[in-house]
């Protein structure tokens, strides 16, 4: 009796050095992920990035542009939409956060969000795919790689879920989502290369409602080339001089 007790606590008190993926320790898989999206080190260096995307979305008239300048280090996240009928821009600015809308491409109407938004927004910066892939590469205490099954990957940053992560056998992410359901979950397309890194090309979710082209991705090694402040309105916004 006394032996069986002290095997349930040596297995059970203290666990393996090393999560198993289908027969591969965690380090192994988040290893060979990085190698497939273009190096430890290229993402380890980078601080944040400029994505330019074609968005298919039931609720938005094409054709419909956006941009994204999201920085990995702090809660900030700026999203730029353009279609035939509406210029708008909006941004999480740490514990802040603005909308800007406007008819066309002068003067817009300013909202600043409550808490609420602000909340929503600083909860789904943490998973940003992209930005787990930058906490991997750079050993960053804050993120860890749990194994689920079938080239899974949980990532929990600062001890909370963040995003899982789905692989194929060559270890490069097919698919990524934030709970359980089929309908959230963003399945991605084939590869293309973007300057030092391999990414998808598109993005969809099941039914019809919502897809991604991506035009372009830029990854920065140095700071965000913007500020995150609203503009006085939509057309003095240029990120190139906005720093």
């Amino acid at each position: 009796m006394r032996t069986a007790i002290i095997l349930f606590l040596l297995v059970f008190a203290f666990p393996a050095a090393a999560q198993q993926v289908d027969g591969r320790d965690v380090d192994t898989e988040v290893a060979a992920l990085l190698e497939q999206i273009g190096g430890r080190d290229v993402w380890a260096e980078a601080r944040g990035f400029h994505m330019v995307e074609i968005l298919h979305a039931a609720h938005f008239d094409l054709p419909a542009i956006r941009e994204y300048w999201v920085d990995f280090e702090q809660p900030r996240i700026m999203e730029k939409t353009t279609t035939n009928a509406i210029h708008g821009l909006q941004a999480l600015n740490l514990d802040q956060g603005w909308t800007l809308r406007a008819r066309d491409a002068g003067a817009g109407m300013l909202t600043e969000w409550d808490a609420q938004a602000v909340t929503g927004w600083r909860s789904f910066w943490p998973g940003i795919p992209t930005r787990v892939f930058h906490l991997l590469a750079s050993n960053d205490p804050s993120v860890e790689a749990r194994a689920l099954h079938d080239h899974r990957l949980d990532i929990f940053v600062d001890g909370t879920f963040a995003v899982w992560i789905a692989m194929d056998a060559n270890a490069r992410p097919v698919a990524y989502g934030r709970s359980e359901s089929h309908t959230e979950t963003h399945f991605l397309g084939a590869y293309e290369t973007y300057g030092p890194v391999e990414l998808w090309s598109t993005a969809y979710e099941p039914g019809d409602e919502w897809a991604v082209t991506m035009v372009d991705y830029t990854l920065y090694t140095e700071e965000m080339p913007v500020s995150y402040d609203p503009p006085s309105n939509f057309s003095n916004f240029d990120p190139d001089d906005a720093s």
